[in-house]
């Protein structure tokens, strides 16, 4: 008898990580909706503004993404299309990023961010349609010099 109970209390442990470990959803997001009429680009940088200030300096991801369309293109060939496909993976991790912010610029239909996290160096660059993030690329991005 005493060796079962030993048996039974040494291998609890092991027992635990035979059992699929589930994370809840962290949280979600109700996305852009595109603003009829357009934004003049006035409006639309400032709506930039807005989301560089809640994705990088208040690091709240979800709010962030209120400014990008559910239909998102990601151009980042490790990444699937979609706000919320994106939300899935920096939900989880994005509030918890030492984030430095570089510098950041909007110009036209385009907005850049440069910033320093956990990463490495990072320049994402956005197009912006109808007041909201439609396309996103991170890979071998460089920061406008003009």
């Amino acid at each position: 008898m005493h060796v079962s109970i030993l048996f039974a209390v040494a291998s609890a442990p092991l027992m635990a990580l035979a059992v699929p470990i589930v994370v809840p959803r962290q949280g979600t997001s109700k996305f852009c909706t595109r603003i009829t009429p357009a934004p003049t680009a006035e409006e639309t940088e400032a709506r930039f503004n807005e989301f560089a200030d809640l994705f990088l300096v208040q690091k709240d991801v979800y709010k962030a993404f209120e400014y990008i369309l559910p239909e998102y293109i990601n151009h980042n060939p490790a990444a699937q299309n979609g706000a919320q496909n994106a939300l899935d993976i920096l939900g989880p991790i994005w509030g918890s990023q030492s984030i430095t912010v570089l510098r950041t610029k909007f110009e036209g239909e385009f907005s850049w961010l440069n910033y320093r996290n956990s990463f490495g160096e990072i320049v994402d660059r956005y197009r912006w349609e109808d007041g909201c993030i439609i396309e996103h690329w991170d890979q071998g991005e460089t920061f406008p010099t003009s």
